[in-house]
């Protein structure tokens, strides 16, 4: 694959979680615009459109199999363009969900095409470096998007969607530079069966899809979180979200060398950094304080999520991919639906005041479950070193 169809394929990264966090920004001005509507459906302005995700997920494979991925690839972009500055002509807020559930299909339609692609013609180191990118791209992408977000959302929640426009570059990237990479071939029986998905995937999807539900926790609590503790203003949300992006920026360009250092480690470093950012953001009362917080998340992101797609790239059989990319990230965007309700019952269960005490107990979990990791890791190595001195 040429220089310009990888820029092509890794530029697509930014629709599946930028699409979503765009709106973060809005959350506050659509709170103050439509003071009837429930706060918990305002919050579903960021995240619906992952539970819409759903249904051209399930359908990826057989998609697959019947048309080229490139033309997917440009009837999700364009689903993904309407449903994106569509909320910006809605004169009321339900039309507003309705085309955040058109954008939900775009993306649906996207996604699962160019990871399949990439751990179709990456292997080994390459689709490390492939997958590093991916996390490095979407978290430069939104950390630029959304900090010109932020800014707009001065101008208003509608100005805050007409920012989608630059699905149009999208476009025409894939339209000019993309392979048309032809339909998969139809499976016989004989195949599916030796293409048998490995038991150890469902945890490792379930593992990933928590991870970035833990990550939505931050663009779709944060507005409320800065208003409740008159910390910042409406433009601080996107600059905020803008740097925890950027962390995960950083992460995905030094993911190869982190994980050639610390290999079965990084999982539980990952974990910790994620632990310290909800900790931190639990006691935080400044901008500064909240910025370092939502940094050391979204650096945790930026490394805990490629680490998935590629354990994912290792252990799935080639020709079970497209249907195990879809089904991971249906997992995934459920979890990351589910992440403003996550909130509202963890609260409801402890009897939380606050979304501090929350962010408190995640932090401590989160260390729990670093420590049953890095003991994980320690068994397996006792065990192979025990094999091999027996062999």
């Amino acid at each position: 694959m040429n220089l310009k169809s990888r820029i092509s394929l890794l530029v697509l990264a930014v629709t599946a979680t930028f699409g979503t966090l765009i709106a973060a920004p809005a959350v506050n001005l659509l709170a103050v615009t439509f003071p009837h509507v429930n706060t918990l459906l305002i919050q579903w302005v960021v995240t619906l459109s992952s539970l819409f995700i759903l249904p051209s997920l399930f359908m990826a494979s057989y998609l697959a199999r019947r048309f080229p991925r490139k033309h997917i690839l440009i009837v999700g972009l364009l689903l993904y363009l309407i449903g994106g500055i569509g909320p910006a002509f809605a004169s009321s807020f339900t039309v507003i969900l309705v085309f955040r559930a058109i954008l939900g299909i775009g993306v649906g339609l996207v996604s699962p095409a160019f990871n399949s692609l990439i751990a179709e013609n990456f292997q080994g180191k390459e689709r490390v470096k492939m997958n590093g990118y991916v996390s490095a791209i979407n978290g430069l992408g939104g950390a630029l998007f959304l900090t010109v977000g932020g800014i707009i959302a001065s101008y208003g929640w509608r100005a805050v969607f007409l920012t989608y426009f630059y699905t149009v570059i999208l476009l025409i990237l894939v339209v000019l530079f993309l392979p048309k990479f032809p339909p998969l071939p139809v499976r016989e029986k004989s195949q599916i069966k030796s293409s048998k998905i490995p038991r150890t995937f469902y945890f490792l999807a379930v593992g990933g899809a928590l991870a970035v539900m833990l990550y939505f926790l931050i663009p779709t609590n944060l507005p409320l979180y800065l208003s409740d503790n008159k910390i910042g203003s409406a433009s601080t949300v996107g600059y905020l979200i803008a740097l925890s992006m950027l962390g995960t920026f950083v992460a995905g360009l030094s993911l190869p060398a982190l994980a050639q250092t610390f290999r079965k480690m990084l999982v539980p470093i990952a974990l910790v950094m994620y632990c310290l950012g909800f900790l931190t953001i639990s006691m935080a009362h400044s901008v500064w304080v909240v910025g370092i917080s939502v940094t050391l998340i979204g650096f945790a992101q930026g490394l805990i999520f490629p680490i998935t797609l590629n354990k994912t790239g290792e252990i799935v059989p080639t020709a079970s991919l497209p249907a195990v990319m879809s089904l991971f990230l249906a997992l995934v965007y459920i979890f990351l639906f589910l992440s403003p309700l996550f909130m509202k019952v963890i609260q409801a269960l402890f009897h939380f005041s606050s979304t501090r005490e929350t962010f408190m107990l995640l932090a401590s979990g989160l260390l729990l479950t670093a420590i049953g990791f890095v003991f994980s890791a320690r068994m397996q190595n006792r065990k192979s070193f025990q094999v091999r001195t027996s062999d």
